[in-house]
């Protein structure tokens, strides 16, 4: 995600190119019908999702079962994340994606109930959050933590020029990039959130890009740019460099789908790598025609081409399902959300062994 190349700029980009051109579908099947485009998945785990309307300009949440739990319209969203479990969230809205606000609003969502709480900062963004009272954030001039309602910061003298926040797949380390104002390197910090103790250890002052997706469990991070590079999550050292722009990226405890993004004149195409945590084993490709999000559960890869949902196996097996979308969220656990022609996200499971990943 995003990213963080800001997430609803980047689905709003997504919808209007899928609305401009549709999809394609492979010679001898049906193509993707027309229908409600908009709806796009912002982040879900296995109690529910959070969707985002690109047309509407309106944030929902559900419950896995699709049970709405709360809507909200009032401002735009920068950022959005599930909060302890989806879908509860907090909603950060800054003044740059708000015209009339001169400062930035955070709306936090716990079941139906919804609290907004204001910050003279222009910028602050939550990455991450346990409650109300414990989250990490960035503004415009430091990361931003609290503990238990108990605030801290680490300020740069020089500013914060962009800022992106990262969560491993099983949830217990937080990675915040940050590229200090006129900088050309990134910076990146890394937090404990099983800890007792909420602080922010630097890991590299050196990188060549923000981080795009980690594994703790290989201590291993990758960054976004014109290289995707890998690089250990605990000491900074570069482990391994794939020759491929990265777009995205997402990495599980086996393996890490990478995804380089090109817009083209009439369709949207993404080259999809499978980088294995074996670094002698080789890396598997394959092109997808679509600019949609991608994946991973164990060592399979979920993206998104011809309008239907794919996988690619750590193999090198391609799989596309039976299943019209145009945004999918893959969970850690083996679901997939996906949203697609009737504008309803549905909610398919998922297995992978080495050679195969199937889709039900």
């Amino acid at each position: 995600m995003s990213t963080q190349k800001r997430l609803f700029v980047l689905a709003s980009v997504l919808s209007g190119l899928l609305l401009a051109t549709g999809c394609t579908a492979p010679p001898g099947s049906k193509a993707t019908p027309a229908g409600n485009n908009s709806i796009v998945l912002a982040d879900g785990d296995s109690s529910g999702y959070i969707t985002y309307d690109t047309k509407h300009e309106v944030l929902a949440g559900y419950t896995s079962d699709g049970r709405e739990k709360w809507r909200e319209s009032r401002y735009f969203p920068t950022d959005v994340h599930c909060v302890g479990s989806c879908p509860n969230a907090v909603i950060s809205a800054t003044p740059d994606m708000n015209e009339r606000e001169t400062r930035t609003h955070t709306v936090w969502k716990t079941g139906a109930t919804s609290t907004v709480r204001t910050s003279p900062s222009r910028s602050l963004v939550v990455h991450w959050a346990e409650d109300r009272d414990t989250w990490v954030a960035t503004d415009e001039s430091s990361i931003t933590w609290s503990q238990s309602g108990r605030l801290h910061s680490r300020k740069f003298a020089a500013g914060v020029g962009d800022a992106m926040g990262r969560v491993s797949d099983d949830g217990s380390t937080l990675v915040v990039s940050v590229q200090p104002a006129s900088a050309k390197t990134w910076s990146a910090y890394r937090f404990r959130l099983t800890g007792a103790q909420l602080s922010p250890v630097l890991v590299s002052d050196a990188l060549p890009g923000s981080i795009g997706c980690l594994s703790r469990q290989r201590e291993s991070m990758w960054t976004l740019g014109d290289k995707a590079v890998e690089f250990d999550l605990a000491t900074g050292r570069k482990l391994r460099e794939v020759p491929q722009f990265l777009s995205d990226c997402a990495s599980s405890r086996s393996t890490t789908v990478l995804g380089a993004f090109s817009a083209g004149t009439s369709e949207a195409q993404q080259t999809i790598s499978l980088a294995p945590a074996d670094r002698s084993a080789p890396v598997r490709r394959t092109a997808a025609n679509s600019d949609g999000e991608i994946g991973v559960f164990r060592d399979c890869g979920v993206f998104l081409s011809d309008g239907r949902v794919t996988t690619l196996s750590a193999a090198g097996d391609r799989q596309p399902t039976q299943i019209s979308a145009h945004s999918v969220l893959t969970t850690p656990d083996g679901l997939i959300y996906t949203a697609g022609p009737s504008g309803e996200p549905e909610r398919h499971g998922i297995t992978a062994d080495e050679r195969h990943c199937r889709v039900t």
